[in-house]
């Protein structure tokens, strides 16, 4: 007995590789697939995997491994090497797999850093460009050898065609003229052994030419006039002569291919292994399958598993977790037939195999398989005439050859191990043999029905137990480790329909603790049905939480977009608002300057103010975008800092009033104002929070001679042509005075704040500015602008 090659087959491990060889691109590739290729070594199977890896992450691109046809790249260039001479189409698909070759190699080379695994497999590929291109131009587009490329064959093919245009001009002339007219069975030219011949009347055949032929019915000869024999002769010789100047060319290219063989059938051999690791791939991808970890200590962590098989078929997989390591090599699945016990069992199997031979397993992200060494499985009876073994018999001869094979890093697949026997003797003997496994250094995985095996955890904490899930008399596939099942016979029974008679006479035969056992676990089943439901509602609920918490982040995300476009609308619209009132103001300034008036000067004012509304509206706007607002939980206290929300400027609590009223300071200006409108308190007092009434506090006066730069919180303002001055280009001097000036009437327009954009340079007048600003006349306070502001070639500053 083949114990491995029944493992295989038990496995269903053929049916895993025609899917795998139905995903190679290549005809090479998918005869390779339907070989066992398995790895022995963990460095062996990672090294597959660092590829597969590599190719999943180009598919998850979108893209994909430029394989071409390599259909001639392999026998027929074996030909060449030993000498054979090949026909043209041989060596245009010689050609066609050469170009095909060329694309992966580059393609391989163009990536060899982002995908290492992968060029360090396609690293022996050497395409000869210069055979290539010999190859490709030999031919043109009807696949016959290139006159472009050998001129002799364009030379000796027109001669051909001229001839052979001449001969049939003769034979048409006579054909359509009188001298044959009497011997000519009819008016046609045709061929003859490649001769060109006329039907003549067999009884007048004597003196016009050489027969070529006779028709069946003897009545008509085909005959070849002597007026073209010689030039036949001639056209023969041609075509002769063409015919050894291409095959003299055929074993001149032929040459060339086996010269350069090694290298050929290298690159070769390389496509196809590329081939296969593609094909590797996309079965992982065609059942979910994930690149796993793996190692060498006898491990396998699988969560969420899916039979490999059932998943190719499109069928409603169940998955489950599955574990076996050093501290609980064993594992018994327990359950009622037909409810998913042998399933479970091959997926453990298959994705052992597929670990050995490279391809992605069909679990979660995590899993990890290691290189289990040898795989054996016991699945299903062994039965022969010719043996005359029974389900017992056949049982023991697998176990004895799995005894003899198994060894330490082994993984033994055992269905219904002991079977077909007297059931205590046979779980008796089921038992020795796994406790034999394990004892050797074995992963064993068993089912049974035997309680004796169910309950091996209890006293061997090298086994672990799994029971597989029936509710209301129906399997539902799912494992349940830590559970022992019941095989639910009686269930079963009842659910197939059995007579309502058989079923109690049955049910009378067990006997009470048997009964009792059987009753106990079935309300074990239905509690735990009942909480599987239960979790699984949860499950369903935090999935539709967490898919409601994203829509909620999206909506929110795109109400933060939106709004920010908004607000750059509205700045832009403001500060078009104030170009305009500026020229505005700029002419009933000079209008007031010609023509004073108390109308002009209120026009004046008017302008003014609402000029500096549109001022403190986008900056509103702007510091709504940027500080979310907040309440204030704790109450406010004379001396706290607070943005308030009417304008968006800070302000300094000075008095707390009656009804919800504070009384707060802009810079010298003081208003009262509800602690409604307070959106957010940018400093504490250093005073006790319990204080109800205060004092008006008088803000600090300024040393005219110290004023430093401030925060941005403290000063802001939206810059504009008519707020800034240039002053770049001017000396220092200069500056100073056109910035005097510049103040002057900025105060005359009842501007707040101003610009004064110096640039960067040498820094010199940077600096100069910034000092002078220190003591300057009417100057409140000033800083650096930010970067959304223009950056620190302008600096900001506040007049009184």
């Amino acid at each position: 007995m083949d114990l491995k090659q029944r493992t295989l087959e038990t496995l269903d491990w053929p049916v895993v590789l025609s899917a795998l060889a139905e995903h190679a691109r290549t005809h090479q590739g998918a005869a390779r697939a339907l070989e066992a290729e398995f790895v022995d070594t963990v460095d062996e199977a990672v090294s597959r995997y660092a590829v597969v890896a590599e190719i999943l992450q180009v598919r998850a691109l979108e893209q994909q491994v430029p394989m071409g046809s390599i259909e001639g790249g392999d026998v027929p260039v074996r030909q060449a090497a030993v000498g054979q001479v090949l026909d043209g189409p041989t060596l245009r698909l010689i050609a066609g797999a050469l170009a095909s070759l060329a694309r992966l190699e580059n393609w391989l080379r163009a990536r060899s850093e982002e995908l290492p695994a992968l060029a360090a497999l396609g690293a022996p590929m050497r395409v000869d460009a210069d055979l290539r291109a010999m190859l490709e131009g030999a031919f043109d587009e009807s696949g016959a050898l290139s006159a472009r490329m050998f001129p002799l064959l364009g030379q000796l093919r027109a001669d051909i065609e001229n001839r052979t245009r001449s001969i049939r001009h003769t034979l048409e002339r006579l054909v359509r003229g009188d001298a044959l007219s009497d011997v000519l069975q009819d008016r046609f030219v045709t061929e003859r052994d490649g001769r060109f011949v006329l039907p003549v009347k067999s009884n007048r055949r004597k003196g016009v030419g050489i027969v070529h032929g006779t028709s069946q019915s003897g009545e008509t000869v085909f005959v070849e006039p002597a007026e073209v024999v010689e030039d036949t002769n001639a056209l023969k010789e041609a075509e002769a002569a063409l015919e050894r100047e291409e095959s003299r060319i055929l074993a001149t290219l032929s040459r060339a291919v086996g010269s350069r063989a090694e290298d050929i059938l290298a690159t070769v051999e390389a496509a196809i292994a590329i081939d296969l690791m593609c094909a590797r791939a996309e079965l992982g991808r065609a059942f979910g399958g994930v690149v796993p970890k793996v190692g060498d200590a006898g491990v396998m962590q699988l969560s969420q598993a899916r039979h490999p098989v059932l998943a190719l078929r499109a069928v409603d997989v169940v998955p489950n977790d599955l574990t076996l390591d050093s501290r609980h090599p064993g594992l018994v699945l327990s359950g009622p037939n037909a409810g998913g016990k042998t399933v479970a069992l091959k997926t453990i199997g298959l994705c052992a195999l597929m670990v050995r031979a490279g391809i992605p397993v069909p679990a979660d992200p995590g899993a990890r398989v290691d290189c289990f060494r040898p795989i054996l499985a016991d699945i299903g009876d062994l039965q022969t005439v010719e043996g005359d073994l029974s389900t017992f018999s056949g049982h023991l001869v697998v176990a004895k050859a799995v005894l003899a094979a198994s060894a330490a890093g082994a993984l033994v697949l055992l269905d219904e191990v002991g079977v077909g026997t007297e059931p205590t003797q046979g779980a008796a003997i089921a038992q020795a043999v796994v406790e034999g496994l394990v004892d050797g250094g074995a992963r064993v995985v068993v089912t049974t029905h035997y309680d004796r095996l169910k309950r091996l955890p209890e006293t061997d904490a090298r086994f672990t137990v799994a029971a597989v899930q029936l509710i209301e008399g129906s399997p539902t596939y799912r494992l349940q480790h830590g559970h022992i099942g019941d095989s639910h016979a009686l269930a079963i029974a009842r659910r197939l329909e059995l007579p309502v008679e058989v079923l109690n006479r049955a049910r009378s035969l067990v006997d009470e603790g048997t009964r009792a056992w059987t009753d106990r676990l079935a309300l074990l089943d239905e509690e735990r049905a009942a909480i599987w439901d239960e979790r699984e509602a949860i499950a369903q609920e935090r999935v539709t939480f967490d898919l409601q918490r994203a829509k909620f982040e999206a909506a929110a995300e795109e109400l933060k977009l939106r709004r920010r476009a908004l607000v750059q609308d509205v700045t832009r619209d403001v500060q078009q608002r104030l170009r305009e009132g500026e020229n505005k103001l700029k002419g009933l300034v000079r209008e007031l300057q010609q023509n004073p008036s108390v109308r002009l000067a209120g026009e004046t004012l008017e302008s003014l103010r609402l000029v500096r509304d549109d001022v403190r509206d986008v900056a509103s706007v702007a510091r709504e975008e940027e500080i979310p607002q907040a309440p204030i939980e704790e109450p406010i206290a004379v001396g706290d800092l607070v943005r308030v929300g009417r304008t968006g400027r800070q302000a300094k609590v000075v008095a707390l009033l009656k009804r919800d009223r504070v009384e707060v300071e802009f810079g010298n200006t003081r208003m009262q104002i509800s602690t409604s409108d307070v959106v957010e308190r940018v400093g504490r007092a250093l005073s006790s929070r319990g204080v109800t009434k205060a004092p008006v506090v008088q803000s600090m006066p300024r040393s005219t001679d110290s004023r430093a730069p401030v925060d941005r919180e403290q000063l802001e303002a939206v810059r504009h042509d008519g707020n800034t001055c240039d002053l770049r280009g001017l000396r220092v001097d200069e500056a100073l005075s056109t910035i005097e000036h510049f103040l002057s009437a900025q105060i005359l327009r009842g501007s707040s704040t101003v610009f004064l954009l110096h640039g960067h340079g040498t820094g010199a007048l940077k600096s100069a500015v910034r000092n002078w600003l220190r003591t300057a006349p009417g100057v409140s306070r000033w800083r650096p602008a930010e970067r959304v502001e223009g950056g620190d070639a302008f600096t900001l500053v506040e007049i009184e």
